[in-house]
This record gives C-alpha cells, sequence and structure tokens, in this order.
C-alpha cells in the first residue's frame, strides 16, 4: 500500500558523516536506516511502494560544483556519497523481479556549473569506488554529465576564461515551452531583459518573453518513471535558501535558459541590483574588469572591496543576489513543474511523477551559499515525497520564517497547487539551529525567537 509521505519525516541529532579515505568506497550513514523506521518503510526494499521493475528511475544528486581552496569544503557543497550509497542500492532492490534480476534503469545524473571539473566532482565525491562497487554487486548505473556547455574557469576568481560545447544527456533533451503557464509569464508582461551570469542576456531573453517560456530539459528526466531527489541544504545568495526544490534546476541542460534575474535595478524593472549608483556601476564594469584584470588582482580587489563593505555595512550586490530578486523563484517552480508533469517529448503525463526526496542537512551550508558555504553541523535528515514541504520543514529547523522566503512563500499561490499541498496552516517543527544566512539576506530573513542548538 503506498505510504503517504507528502507532510515529511525528520531525525536530528544524527552524527556526522562516516570517515573514508579518498578513493576508498564510503560506507553508509546509519542516520539513513533511523528515517526509514521513522517512516514505517520496509528496511529491506523501503522505496517498493514508489519503484517497481521495468522502471526508469533518475537519482539527482546536488552536484553543484568541485571543491576548491577559497570556496567551500565538499561535506558543506554536495550530496554526502554515505547517502548517495545506500539510496542507490535501494532502488535497484526495488527494481529487482521475482527471480533477483534487477529490471530497468538507474541514472545518476545532474548538471552542475559550467564552471564544475566533472572530474575532479567525481573523485572528490568517490563516485568511481562507488561505480566499481555497483558493477560487482551487478547493480548498473549510468553516470551522466547533463550540460551542454562547460567552462574554463580562474579556480580562485571563478571567472570564465573560455567555453566549449559539450554532448549533454546522451538521451538528448527536449526543448520545452511552458507558455503562458509559466510562472515567469505575468512579470514580463511589460517586457525587460532577462539573465543569468556569464552569460549573455539577450540569448537568456530570446528563450523568455510574454506568452513564451522555453527550457531545455535533459530526456533522463523527461523519461524516467520516478525521480529520487537528493538535494544538499545550504543557503543562497539568490533565493535565501536552497534544498528540495532548487535542486531541479539540475535537469536543464543549458543554463543560458534559466533566468536568474531582470537587468538592471527596481528603478528600470529589473532586480539584478538595488537602486544605486553603486550596483550599476559594479554591474557595468564587472564583465570588462574580468576580462582585462589578471586573477591575483582580482582577488585582492574583491577582498578589499568585500572588507570594506562589511565595515561600512553597504552590500556589494550582482546577479540577483539579494532578497530583492522576484524571478529565480519562479524559475525554479518551473522546474519543479516540469519535473512533476512533463514526459516524453514534453507531453503532459495524466498522473504527477513519484518524487521521492532524502535532503541531505548532516552538514549543512550557511553563510554566501551556495558556492561558497561554511560548513555547519546540523545532524538532519528529511524524506518527503513534497519538495516543497521539505523546504519549509528545513526552513523551520534552521530557524528561519517560511514567508521570509519568496521561494517558499509562493507555495501558497494558487497556481503552485499543482507542484506543492503545502497547507500554510500545517504545524512545522522547532528550530534545532539558527543558520547563519547569506550576509545580502541577513536584514530581510526573518528568525524565529526561540531555536535551540543542535543536540
Amino acid at each position: 500500500m503506498p505510504h503517504d509521505l507528502d507532510r515529511p519525516v525528520i531525525v536530528c541529532g544524527l552524527d556526522n558523516y562516516p570517515d573514508f579515505r579518498s578513493g576508498q568506497l564510503p560506507p553508509s550513514h546509519p542516520g539513513l536506516t533511523r528515517l526509514l523506521q521513522e517512516a514505517n518503510l520496509d528496511p529491506e526494499n523501503p522505496f517498493r511502494p514508489w519503484i517497481e521493475p521495468g522502471m526508469r528511475v533518475l537519482v539527482k544528486p546536488n552536484w553543484v560544483r568541485h571543491a576548491t581552496e577559497g570556496w567551500s569544503t565538499m561535506e558543506a557543497l554536495t550530496t554526502h556519497p554515505s547517502l548517495l550509497r545506500p539510496i542507490v542500492e535501494y532502488v535497484a532492490r526495488a527494481l529487482q523481479s521475482s527471480n533477483g534480476r534487477l529490471v530497468g534503469e538507474i541514472i545518476l545524473a545532474d548538471s552542475p556549473l559550467q564552471s564544475a571539473n566533472f572530474e575532479r566532482l567525481i573523485q572528490q565525491s568517490a563516485i568511481k569506488a562507488l561505480l566499481d562497487h555497483w558493477q560487482a554487486r551487478s547493480i548498473p548505473v549510468q553516470l551522466r554529465d547533463l550540460r551542454r556547455v562547460i567552462a574554463d574557469t580562474d579556480e580562485s576568481t571563478g571567472v570564465v576564461q573560455s567555453t566549449r560545447s559539450a554532448v549533454g544527456d546522451p538521451s538528448g533533451d527536449t526543448e520545452i515551452n511552458l507558455g503562458a503557464q509559466s510562472r515567469l509569464d505575468s512579470l514580463l508582461q511589460q517586457g525587460g531583459q532577462v539573465g543569468v551570469s556569464n552569460y549573455d542576456c539577450a540569448t537568456t531573453t530570446i528563450h523568455h518573453r510574454a506568452g513564451l517560456h522555453r527550457y531545455r530539459i535533459a530526456n533522463s528526466l523527461l523519461d524516467s518513471d520516478v525521480v529520487v531527489n537528493l538535494p544538499k541544504w545550504k543557503t543562497h545568495v539568490k533565493t535565501g535558501v536552497t534544498g528540495a526544490l532548487k535542486n531541479f534546476v539540475g535537469i536543464n541542460c543549458d543554463k543560458a535558459y534559466l533566468p536568474h534575474f531582470r537587468v538592471g535595478s527596481p528603478r528600470v524593472g529589473g532586480d539584478e541590483y538595488p537602486d544605486s549608483f553603486a550596483g550599476e556601476l559594479l554591474a557595468r564594469l564587472r564583465p570588462w574588469i574580468e576580462k582585462v584584470m589578471p586573477g591575483e588582482v582580482i582577488r585582492t580587489a574583491r577582498n578589499s572591496l568585500m572588507s570594506s563593505a562589511r565595515k561600512s555595512n553597504t552590500l556589494l550586490v550582482f546577479g540577483g543576489a539579494w532578497p530583492g530578486n522576484d524571478t529565480l523563484w519562479r524559475t525554479i517552480h518551473d522546474m519543479l513543474f516540469i519535473a512533476r508533469w512533463l514526459g516524453r517529448g514534453g507531453a503532459r503525463r495524466s498522473s504527477p511523477r513519484p518524487i521521492l526526496t532524502l535532503l541531505d542537512a548532516i552538514v549543512a551550508g550557511e553563510g554566501d551559499g551556495p558556492l561558497r558555504p561554511e560548513p555547519r553541523q546540523m545532524g538532519v535528515l528529511i524524506l518527503g515525497t513534497d519538495p516543497g514541504q521539505i523546504d519549509i520543514h528545513a526552513a523551520a529547523i534552521s530557524g528561519f520564517d517560511w514567508r521570509s522566503l519568496p521561494l517558499l512563500a509562493h507555495l501558497t499561490d494558487p497556481e503552485a497547487s499543482v507542484i506543492t499541498s503545502f497547507n500554510p496552516m500545517s504545524s512545522l517543527p522547532d528550530p534545532e539551529l539558527f543558520l547563519k544566512p547569506p550576509a545580502s539576506w541577513a536584514k530581510f530573513l526573518i528568525s524565529k525567537e526561540s531555536f535551540c542548538e543542535a543536540a
């Protein structure tokens, strides 16, 4: 009988990830066993209510970027392999036929940043050891980098030096037009340009205007029967938080199709940065500076500007990285609609695609996430089938009021009923700790008055 996990199941007070050496097989985290018990799922075959032999299952981790000095540690950046390992093996268990043979497909895929070194990311995440282990156990897992564009960047500054085309999803991808159904449509009725950092805004605007909203979606998603969503819980400079919802940005194969902001300040109809001379000057000069200045000069200038900004309590905002961003949450809601409702070729499914989400908040990322988060021991895992509710519960546990986060507050809009069943009158868990928000959100992101430190 199918389990109703619309309301998330949460376990707190978990130990940190188990230790293992680079290149070795990571052990499974014991906290997952406790979580499955709390969810009243079969410990031998917990995913049987959603997955059966013959299905195609997409396992979607959060592989935003490889780790380098000055960015973050893998523990705060990506889904941990001690959780990925047992999840894939539970999927394989559910795909076994009565004679013990695995029937179906397991696709492990993501579309990380264009600047991500996929080979290094896979090495840092112990994926090679896991693939060897699964192969030895006759568990065929297809590893896929879904990106159509890859960039070579300066590791310390993140400045893009050159880009090149990539193969993308081996199954191909499909250009999908949501038209007036897109959450972006009402925003662009009066025109305006949309953009995303490191891409030409004119290209993004071609795909998004009133009545036309195109995304390039991996067929690995559209052809799947079930999605197992494995996000990492972090703060985010553009949306306040990132977790179960925003992880679906990775089903889009070309980031140029993903509006992150409207070009300019609110004074001219944009939300790229606040109304200020400094913001406009920074937005205009930054691309030129990054093209002509050596990396060492950029690093020194960036550190000096950030230090001056902190001392003067003045924020330097660009690329939509502030609470006034009214664009990116809409793109994310569109991604979840696609993940839930669209099938092969972009056709509307007769029923929503099952999405089983395990949120990794054993170590969360706080501060200026998602790319430079500071690790924070949180000790929490959350399991459920409604990504919106999972993020709202995670926000509550982190000490944040969901109503101060547009990404979550707009889940109560009538239009959002197709992607979540969240009831704003529902009770929410008490805070376990208070995560430090991004600097630009510190005065905006309302926290709950009472909170306790995590066990």
